[in-house]
């Protein structure tokens, strides 16, 4: 087909491509609304609880090793939608990654995933809860910049009133809440903002412009993910882990850390879900009704 003759695109083959590039993975309109507003309902559920699981394992469990936290999620990620897609079948394998293809774009955005989630796991060791989940609010405008300037969407004077409101909002509400030393401790998560928004925009960029299947999408960019996030554990907190016995923290209480990645891999799934039936912008602003709601438990 001319399409796989395009720059970017001749490093992936068709596998049975009889009968299977047919619209069966194209939703009907309303179907995909319906499936965008569900996404997002048990995506906001499932990350917001995810959130208070991780911030009680590193500081009242004690496992303060972002990284290590992180990679446990995307462990199980990389398995889990190894098994559906290989093992299990439950997902139709569209497209075969060549080596080539794989280093070139899959691992940049794996890359970006880890240091995403080292950034924001790193700051529950900081900041309480309440105030990430404030200063959060500015991710949508991170979010829609990047957008912008990669190409992919360009916002109505609507939907930019609506993300300046969240944000200015988040302000108010910290300057009024009188945080000590806030003009720092939102420094501390500018780096998760920003490459969380880049992280987006990549991934938008591989799942919509490749039609993957949300688990085979994660299939290849978990283990890549997983491999940045071991690198990073090997070079920065293995030696305090091996140290501090951190391993057994993980034995004393099997059940709380294998929830936190099954949990993980649910919210991976889910993220890349609302990504392909709605947009990367969608995904950020969607969850400031629970994050409100975490503020207010904590």
């Amino acid at each position: 087909m001319s399409s796989m003759s395009r720059p970017g695109s001749a490093n992936i083959e068709r596998i049975d491509s009889h009968n299977k590039l047919k619209l069966k993975g194209d939703l009907h309109p309303l179907a995909k609304k319906v499936a965008a507003v569900v996404a997002c309902l048990v995506y906001m559920t499932i990350s917001s609880a995810l959130i208070v699981l991780n911030q009680q394992l590193m500081n009242e469990d004690g496992f303060r090793y972002p990284m290590a936290l992180s990679g446990l999620g995307m462990g199980f990620s990389a398995v889990a939608s190894y098994i559906a897609c290989n093992v299990l079948r439950v997902v139709e394998i569209k497209r075969k990654m060549t080596m080539r293809f794989y280093m070139l774009r899959i691992m940049p955005v794996g890359l970006f995933m880890a240091l995403t989630l080292h950034f924001g796991n790193t700051v529950y060791l900081y900041l309480t809860v309440s105030f990430i989940q404030m200063l959060k609010a500015f991710t949508p405008i991170a979010t829609m910049v990047a957008l912008f300037v990669a190409g992919l969407e360009f916002p109505g004077k609507r939907l930019i009133l609506a993300v300046l409101l969240i944000a200015v909002g988040t302000a108010i509400a910290l300057v009024w809440g009188g945080q000590p030393e806030c003009g720092g401790r939102c420094c501390a998560c500018w780096p998760s903002e920003t490459f969380e928004a880049t992280r987006l925009v990549m991934t938008q960029i591989l799942l919509v412009g490749l039609k993957f299947h949300p688990i085979e999408g994660l299939m290849y960019l978990a283990p890549a993910c997983f491999v940045w996030l071991m690198a990073g554990v090997a070079v920065v907190e293995w030696p305090a882990m091996r140290d501090n016995h951190a391993l057994q923290l993980i034995l004393n209480k099997p059940a709380w850390y294998f929830a936190a990645a099954a949990m993980g891999f649910c919210v991976n799934l889910l993220a890349y879900m609302v990504i392909q039936t709605a947009s990367s912008l969608t995904l950020k602003v969607r969850p400031s009704l629970p994050n409100l709601l975490i503020i207010l438990r904590s």
